[in-house]
């Protein structure tokens, strides 16, 4: 473990963190991890890298994501079965202005992860999990 956190250290310095993160989440994720103040989720998302589960990750970036747009916009969020979810796609998308292609993959992330939470059969990669962790980072971010 000493020598992950010499690497770390030595990305850090010369300003290449993505490198480290992309590396500790086996290349399935394109954002940096543990930012927020999500540190439940933080540790189920990590559970399921290592258990190689997006399923149940896709539930752990939805929560960051939720968490993320309830405290940017918390009068804009449409109540719970209201179609909640879809606004929470609508609000990141137009705050990162996403084009189609990009909403498009946040709406069927939002999909998948409803089955997943609902106990319906669906197929959740990896790519949907970072889909949302993306979005998850740039509300975070914003102003």
């Amino acid at each position: 473990m000493n020598l992950l956190k010499l690497l770390k250290r030595r990305l850090e310095s010369e300003g290449k963190n993505e490198i480290f993160y992309r590396l500790m989440s086996k290349n399935r994720l394109s954002v940096p991890t543990n930012w927020g103040d999500h540190q439940a989720s933080w540790n189920s998302l990590k559970k399921s890298m290592d258990d190689d589960n997006p399923d149940f990750a896709l539930i752990s970036a939805w929560a960051i994501l939720e968490d993320e747009v309830k405290r940017k916009y918390p009068s804009k969020i449409r109540k719970i079965g209201d179609r909640r979810n879809k606004s929470i796609c609508d609000l990141a998308s137009k705050q990162l202005q996403y084009d189609k292609k990009q909403k498009k993959g946040l709406l069927s992330a939002m999909e998948k992860r409803n089955k997943v939470a609902h106990g319906k059969a669906t197929h959740v990669s990896w790519k949907d999990v970072n889909c949302v962790l993306v979005a998850a980072f740039g509300t975070y971010k914003s102003n």
